[in-house]
């Protein structure tokens, strides 16, 4: 049966068993649980629609799943662990036709076509993230204090770009004897474009350790990588995979491993562990969140990892905390973060 023929309730039956497959086959299922979470707020809109308003708060809440589904995990639609720009440019889209106002899914969508050289495309999603940014300063999606720079020069240079594109084909024009074109001095222009985006670069990436967070361009963060600094944990959320590498050894990691550790690297401590219940933006079973980190320490534990994320309880539930064994650093794109990560 197709997901659009089933009911509300059966719906959510399917939720459930697909919860119960991915714990057990220990790999989560982006694809379906996006259609899923797609067909469910269809049926419940239908329901509200029907003058149902006891359906208003499921319909938010599902609504809520699947724009983060669509935002966070919309490039790893295929079977492996690797981002897919155009998988998450349809996400990405799809995710502003549940939410118009989101302002980090128009950023993204405009750091994807400035990536492509679609600098039309680049500007009008530039300008819409930080007209959203404004619309809703205290919201889910909010820019950061970095992205609100980049998205300004990322703009900036777009209008460059398109300004030199037409200026080229102006030149291009025949010539009638009639027509007089000005002469316009456009080395300032190109140099603009130049110095945007060389900044750019050099500000794409976070570095973070325990003394705080800068800006480095990618070159630097692959080669922290490949020359990792003496028992120091590195994890590096390259444009196409996750890595980690400790004195010699590396693995790579699935999404849902990279922002787990991410959070216990950056968040938590023995004095403040990390609950399944930090991660509010979904709602994830006790059982669920207990083998997600059960299978992240095991596969560090066969890379020849040492052990750095701890066990305790933390206000009744099961919670986990990086142990400070050793020193570390997280690199990831600036243009990538949430700051509720």
């Amino acid at each position: 049966m197709r997901l659009r023929d089933k009911t509300m309730e059966e719906l959510e039956d399917l939720e459930e068993e697909l919860t119960s497959q991915e714990e057990e086959q220990g790999a989560p299922n982006f694809l379906l649980r996006i259609n899923l979470y797609k067909e469910m707020v269809r049926c419940l809109d239908q329901l509200v629609r029907r003058k149902r308003d006891e359906y208003q708060s499921s319909l938010e809440y599902v609504k809520r799943k699947l724009i983060f589904h669509l935002i966070e995990y919309g490039s790893y639609l295929k079977m492996v662990d690797q981002k897919d720009d155009h998988l998450a440019i349809k996400c990405l889209k799809d995710a502003l036709k549940y939410d118009p106002k989101n302002p980090i899914a128009a950023y993204r969508l405009g750091f994807l076509s400035f990536k492509y050289k679609r600098y039309s495309e680049a500007l009008t999603y530039f300008e819409d993230s930080l007209e959203n940014h404004k619309y809703d300063p205290n919201g889910q999606y909010q820019l950061n204090s970095q992205q609100l720079v980049n998205a300004h020069l990322y703009l900036t240079t777009s209008a460059l770009h398109i300004a030199n594109q037409s200026y080229k084909r102006m030149n291009q024009l025949p010539s009638t004897g009639t027509v007089e074109f000005p002469n316009n001095e456009f080395s300032p222009l190109i140099k603009n474009i130049l110095d945007n985006e060389q900044f750019l670069q050099r500000h794409a990436f976070y570095k973070v350790n325990h003394n705080g967070r800068r800006t480095c361009s990618k070159m630097d963060c692959e080669t922290m990588f490949s020359s990792s600094p003496p028992d120091t944990i590195v994890l590096f959320f390259n444009d196409r995979t996750i890595n980690i590498a400790f004195e010699g050894a590396e693995a790579e990691l699935s999404p849902d491993q990279g922002y787990l550790l991410r959070h216990f690297l950056l968040k938590s401590s023995e004095d403040h562990p990390t609950t399944r219940n930090a991660f509010s933006n979904v709602e994830i079973r006790p059982n669920t969140y207990t083998q997600n980190v059960t299978r992240l320490k095991n596969k560090l534990t066969q890379k020849g990892f040492p052990p750095i994320i701890e066990n305790t309880r933390y206000r009744n539930e099961t919670a986990y905390y990086f142990n400070q064994a050793y020193p570390f650093y997280v690199m990831y794109r600036v243009d990538e973060e949430i700051e509720y990560i």
